[in-house]
């Protein structure tokens, strides 16, 4: 577009990174995006959110804080679209911290927090061995009146195993074959049940 003479709009901008992001070319998002400044094009939500979720699936956690705290700079408003990116991204990276600080400016500004958003944080202190927060955002989901669905319990299941603590690890396997009638997946009972085993009789105990 630019050999033949014309500028890009923000528009065409966000739908090229919109397409490097789903096909996780996070280097080639930013690089349009930092293109979009030389040329005077305004990022928008879309932009800004589309590079976010680059940056996310790249594992690249910094940059996916470095472009949202941007976004607050240019007084552009996140959605739970563009949180939920942040948080997915400081979930991978296992910054349980970072993701737990923007869950909390998401309530505050949002005044509601997504499921994808709650999964993502659940899962970030699963990685983090903060079994305690991991449990309690789950019950703050139920409390919410959202349905946890296979990747809450996964996460949720997994934060409890990691901690020993059986009692919950058990609750949380009864309450997903309650809901919806479903199973819990085969590698995750496995290796919950293959944790109670190498604890000992403690495990053994909890598990009869």
């Amino acid at each position: 577009m630019q050999q033949a003479g014309l500028i890009p709009d923000v528009i065409a901008y966000s739908a090229a990174i919109s397409a490097c992001e789903k096909s996780r070319q996070w280097q080639a998002a930013l690089h349009l995006f930092s293109v979009m400044h030389q040329n005077k094009a305004a990022p928008n939500l879309i932009t800004f959110s589309a590079t976010i979720s680059a940056c996310e699936k790249g594992g690249k956690w910094d940059k996916a804080l470095h472009l949202f705290r941007l976004m607050s700079q240019r007084n552009l408003e996140a959605n739970t679209i563009t949180f939920g990116a942040a948080i997915s991204a400081c979930e991978k990276a296992g910054e349980w911290k970072q993701a737990l600080r923007l869950f909390s400016v998401m309530a505050e500004s949002e005044g509601e927090s997504s499921a994808i958003a709650f999964n993502a944080l659940i899962s970030a202190c699963e990685k983090g061995e903060q079994w305690t927060r991991a449990l309690h955002l789950f019950n703050q989901l139920l409390l919410n009146h959202m349905q946890p669905d296979i990747i809450t319990f996964h996460a949720a299941i997994l934060a409890c195993s990691k901690a020993q603590k059986w009692q919950c690890t058990l609750q949380l396997l009864h309450e997903v074959q309650d809901a919806a009638a479903k199973t819990p997946p085969p590698l995750l009972y496995s290796y919950v049940m293959m944790d109670m085993e190498q604890c000992g009789p403690v495990g053994q105990e909890a598990r009869s």
